[in-house]
């Protein structure tokens, strides 16, 4: 019985104590814009000119962009053993369920976010701007003894410039810069695998430990250009971005707006990626093929001065991307060494977007891989 409960309270000691150390560090979450159709062909690409999505592949980009609005945007994304979930959500005892995934898959992530429908954004010859809210549900159980959950809302302003400053014949060079800001709330508890189950499956968020962090940033991007076909980009995301976090003993405490613990500042590591488009020529009887785009990038390129960093076959990335009829968009790329593929359906008013690819959590090609299913609806004009 000693020995039993010894055991008993050396688990509970361990759990808080996993508890508090996550909590006081507290890993800033870099903001974004989900968009299934970049997801498509794998990721924003550092070259590429895409309309509103622009805003989240180069601000250099914005010099070339034509006018476009984006409204009321809805795009989800879903990520974690989709096929098993349902039947572990269905069994008497989930937290079991669960247990056994996480035994034979060596751990799982389950995550969701979605942006909108407070989503609305401009693109124009040299400038575009945006204001997105998110909302994100994160499930991290590496393994029986640690794991993390994190439901959060973003909200997310961004405002970016464009400009060629060199121009002679069929080549060009652009320069951008984008401003950001945004403010996040999450409730997040660390602790061992059991607890964050527990909470997951009871989605209750009474007496979680709550996170503020606020920040502002800068991206930069050069983009060369040669006779409007072909792109080589460079951008630097998260030049400086300091982010200020505040902590809460629970989720009342700040919304009663109780003091919290001492504002802590932190920087968003910066995020460089390189790379080259080609918007290929396609003969004038080509009546069923109105564009092919293809895409390389190499990213995260300071990843080297890490003291771990990734295995650096997954930073390569490639997409491409065919328009049929100007309607329908078919879409396919490798990314983080897994295939990616997407459709788009553009019905003038609004567009319909799916994508499905694989993204790796480890520092090594199938080390930890995830599903991810992605769709949204936007209306543009």
């Amino acid at each position: 019985m000693r020995y039993r409960a010894t055991t008993l309270l050396l688990c509970a000691l361990y759990a808080l104590s996993m508890t508090i150390l996550c909590a006081q560090d507290f890993t800033p979450i870099s903001p974004r814009i989900v968009s299934p159709r970049l997801m498509g062909f794998g990721g924003a690409y550092s070259a590429l000119e895409a309309g509103t999505d622009t805003l989240s592949t180069n601000p250099a980009a914005l010099a070339f962009t034509q006018p476009r609005w984006s409204f009321a945007r809805t795009a989800a994304n879903v990520s974690g053993p989709l096929f098993d979930l349902p039947s572990a959500f269905k069994a008497d005892d989930v937290t079991y369920e669960l247990l056994d995934l996480v035994q034979e898959n060596n751990g799982i992530y389950i995550a969701a976010e979605a942006t909108g429908p407070l989503a609305v954004s401009r693109v124009e010859k040299n400038v575009g701007f945006g204001f997105f809210n998110r909302t994100m549900l994160l499930t991290d159980v590496p393994s029986l003894t640690k794991a993390t959950i994190l439901v959060g809302e973003e909200v997310l302003l961004v405002g970016g410039y464009g400009l060629t400053v060199w121009e002679k014949g069929a080549h060009s060079l652009s320069v951008g810069l984008q401003l950001k800001g945004f403010f996040q709330v999450f409730v997040s508890e660390s602790g061992t695998s059991i607890t964050v189950i527990n909470r997951l499956t009871d989605m209750s968020l009474d007496n979680m430990p709550t996170i503020l962090s606020t920040g502002f940033g800068l991206d930069a991007g050069l983009l060369y250009r040669f006779n409007q076909r072909l792109s080589a980009a460079l951008v630097c995301r998260d030049v400086y971005t300091p982010t200020f976090i505040t902590q809460y003993p629970g989720l009342d405490d700040f919304i009663d707006g109780e003091s919290g613990s001492e504002t802590d500042y932190e920087r968003l590591p910066i995020y460089m990626v390189t790379g080259v488009a080609w918007d290929i020529p396609l003969p004038q009887r080509w009546t069923t093929i109105t564009e092919w785009k293809v895409m390389a990038d190499y990213r995260d390129i300071l990843a080297f001065t890490d003291a771990i960093y990734r295995n650096p076959v997954l930073n390569f990335a490639f997409g491409t991307e065919v328009t049929l009829l100007d309607t329908v968009s078919l879409r396919a790329g490798i990314a983080d060494s897994y295939l990616c593929a997407g459709l788009g359906i553009d019905l003038t008013l609004c567009s319909i977007d799916l994508a499905m690819y694989g993204t790796e959590l480890g520092i090594e090609p199938g080390e930890r891989a995830v599903f991810n299913l992605a769709f949204s609806l936007s209306f543009e004009y």
